[in-house]
């Protein structure tokens, strides 16, 4: 039997994309990106710190690419206050992005709770709907998030067998 010497494939042509420049590109993009999110909140916790405003709570919907706010509470130490009839300038957080644009305090801090939500989601691969709420802390720069996946966990087999044992103790 008269073996054949087996063939190379043909070459494959130069890539018509640049990747190099796709991943350079990338970079640029999410440190703009990094940059506008910081500038943006600083800019709210500034507006709120002058108004007077401790911290705001924010209920939040998040479903996929989406999110939507349900309740929004400004505080000042202890005492609910409605939030006031400001505006501030706020940067869209994407590529190539437009001009500052001038939104009411109340909207800011929502489309900023939203803007640092949908980062959450996409930077940990989270898919599954989920509620939760946000403060702001204006005094202390910081955010606190309160996240509920759900239908991310399953009750293991002891959580199911206790729970049949013993229906008085809630659900999850």
């Amino acid at each position: 039997m008269r073996q054949t010497s087996p063939t190379l494939p043909a070459p494959l042509r130069p890539p018509s994309t640049d990747f190099q420049r796709l991943r350079a590109q990338h970079a640029e993009d999410e440190a703009r990106f990094s940059a506008l999110m910081a500038a943006n909140t600083t800019r709210l916790y500034d507006h709120l710190t002058h108004a007077g405003i401790t911290h705001v709570m924010v209920s939040f919907h998040c479903d996929h690419d989406i999110c939507r706010i349900t309740d929004l509470t400004a505080w000042s130490d202890d005492v609910e206050r409605p939030c006031p009839d400001v505006e501030i300038p706020y940067v869209a957080p994407i590529p190539r992005a437009p001009a500052p644009r001038n939104l009411a305090l109340s909207d800011a801090i929502a489309r900023i709770t939203c803007d640092l939500l949908l980062d959450l989601r996409a930077s940990s691969d989270m898919s599954t709907p989920a509620d939760g709420r946000l403060s702001l802390d204006a005094r202390a720069r910081a955010n606190l998030l309160e996240y509920n996946p759900r239908g991310a966990l399953a009750p293991s087999a002891a959580q199911r067998h206790c729970r049949a044992a013993s229906p008085a103790r809630g659900t999850w």
